[in-house]
């Protein structure tokens, strides 16, 4: 009914007595989310780690608590829909009539809700395998083809934590001396206290109470600064055959470390690994760490793979980051085949190099060039000709440049890399580069000819660039877009995940690993027809 003034009259006035439904139970629709995703949680599939779970409590004494199964459902729901904060879970616990049914009129508080995942925080990380292990019945991981990534995300840490080494010494230095005093006066006041009361004094300081709670805070902070300086020792340590990092720490959380994110911006961050499944998008595995490049990460990731599914992937991508000869090697060990930019090679320059196979057929050909061949040619990230282009003869132990001239063998050298050790054999001492017309995009210095140097995995690279040189091979690694890719954009964007709200290293793998079971929860419960039918 309208007004005289042509505005609508509310429904209901907020004074009259207002029915609801009798039973929480007719209050949803009987296909809800929120149902199908208590449904799955009770499946035998997730029955052990609950059982698990229990097996912490003391149920003897004390208010019952919150059942495991249910703090697991709050949390993970909440997930799904943006609501990730304990306060923020416990409102909704009060507010939202569907969280209401699956914590069926239960409220936990806060205080609670955060302390269930530091009591459980280990066990639960098996979640995330239980959710695998019905992906997997259901046929909704094939392992066909898995696509490995990182992303920084934002520690729960200022970009005003991070301190230098010196004053973070100093800092610890001053505490220490603090904290030394403050206690020889607490020594003394207890002994003061005992000669005129007695030992069995049955009266207590106000004071002493809040001294000791001081303290106690004092200590806190000194054991961050502690822990600040050997993250300090342990990174420099780490740092063989690369260069050092700058001596700087969070003193708030000091696992995170500041690295700079796509934006530029050098904050505390903690690097975040997924693999990705193409069959439908599920998470096949999950980590985080404080490197500041994916370097290094590609075989840990493929072995969480085969841990986590019981199966090796038939193929793997990963962007240009991940190509170090030992991972190729790992790769080649375990018959994986893997597609990958070279080192230092963006993303959308491998997709877009098959306008410069044909230029390197010729050169492999040993055909003369055309200009606009020559500046098809690939090119490093100095603008030069890159190595690719150069033509190896194993026979003979020389390298052909795409002008047709030989470089020969000149020397063995080793270096330090983050990998491990290089062992390079070096090629060059081709006289004709210095009247090359091409040495400009060739030689930083055509006096001395171009250099090209070979170590222990240059095999592996070659036989890599022959995959991604061919079309099967740059479809595949397309499909990235189609898999980690928008996996990563839907936790950043849709989950809201772009800054763990726990501190250190081991909760904040137990906060991914939960974002994560999340991630393939919802995708389960976008297929349950499929999922109903092995539940």
């Amino acid at each position: 009914m309208a007004t005289m003034s042509g505005f609508r009259t509310p429904e209901v006035s907020r004074e009259q007595l207002v029915l609801w439904e009798h039973r929480l139970e007719d209050a949803l629709p009987a296909d809800h989310q929120v149902r199908h995703l208590a449904l799955l949680l009770q499946s035998e599939a997730f029955a052990d780690t609950f059982r698990e779970m229990e097996r912490a409590y003391v149920l003897d004494r004390g208010q019952p608590p919150y059942h495991p199964r249910d703090l697991a459902a709050l949390y993970l729901y909440g997930m799904l829909h943006r609501i990730r904060s304990s306060r923020q879970l416990e409102a909704a616990c009060y507010s939202r009539l569907d969280v209401i049914w699956l914590m069926q009129g239960q409220t936990p508080d806060h205080s609670t809700i955060a302390d269930f995942v530091g009591r459980q925080g280990k066990t639960l990380r098996k979640l995330f395998n239980n959710t695998l292990e019905v992906l997997i019945g259901a046929e909704l991981v094939k392992l066909s083809h898995v696509a490995v990534d990182g992303s920084k995300v934002e520690a729960d840490a200022g970009k005003s934590s991070v301190r230098g080494e010196e004053k973070i010494r100093s800092w610890h230095g001053h505490l220490e001396e603090k904290i030394a005093a403050l206690e020889q006066e607490w020594a003394e006041n207890e002994k003061r206290e005992a000669s005129l009361f007695g030992e069995d004094n049955p009266w207590t300081n106000p004071a002493a109470k809040d001294a000791k709670q001081g303290l106690a805070q004092l200590k806190r902070k000194q054991e961050k600064l502690a822990q600040a300086l050997e993250q300090l020792k342990r990174r420099q340590e780490a740092a063989v055959g690369s260069k050092p990092p700058k001596p700087i720490a969070s003193t708030t959380d000091p696992d995170a470390r500041s690295m700079k994110d796509k934006e530029g911006r050098s904050k505390p961050n903690f690097n975040t690994q997924v693999a990705v499944d193409d069959r439908c998008g599920a998470i096949v595995a999950a980590d985080v760490n404080d490197e500041t490049d994916d370097s290094g990460q590609l075989t840990p990731m493929v072995d969480q793979v085969v841990e986590n599914c019981g199966a090796l992937p038939a193929s793997v991508t990963a962007d240009s980051q991940y190509n170090t000869g030992p991972d190729l090697a790992a790769m080649e060990e375990r018959k994986i085949a893997c597609y990958l930019p070279d080192a230092g090679q963006n993303s959308e320059a491998a997709a877009a190099s098959e306008v410069t196979q044909e230029a390197l057929a010729r050169v492999a050909e040993g055909e003369a060039l055309s200009e606009s061949e020559w500046e098809a040619l690939p090119r490093n990230n100095q603008r030069m000709i890159d190595k690719s282009a150069f033509v190896y003869d194993g026979a003979k132990d020389e390298y052909r440049c795409p002008a047709g001239r030989t470089l020969v063998f000149l020397r063995t050298t080793r270096d330090e890399k983050k990998w491990g050790t290089a062992e390079r054999r070096q090629y060059g001492g081709c006289a004709a580069c210095a009247g090359c017309p091409h040495a400009a995009a060739c030689c930083k210095n055509s006096a001395k000819g171009r250099l090209i140097s070979r170590d222990q995995y240059e095999d592996h690279r070659e036989r890599l660039r022959q995959r991604m040189a061919t079309d099967e091979g740059r479809e595949i690694y397309k499909r990235r877009k189609h898999t980690v890719e928008p996996r990563i954009g839907h936790i950043k964007h849709n989950l809201g995940v772009r800054r763990f709200l726990r501190r250190g290293i081991e909760k904040v793998k137990t906060e991914w690993s939960l974002v994560c079971t999340a991630v393939n929860v919802g995708i389960l419960l976008s297929h349950w027809n499929e999922v109903l039918k092995i539940l």
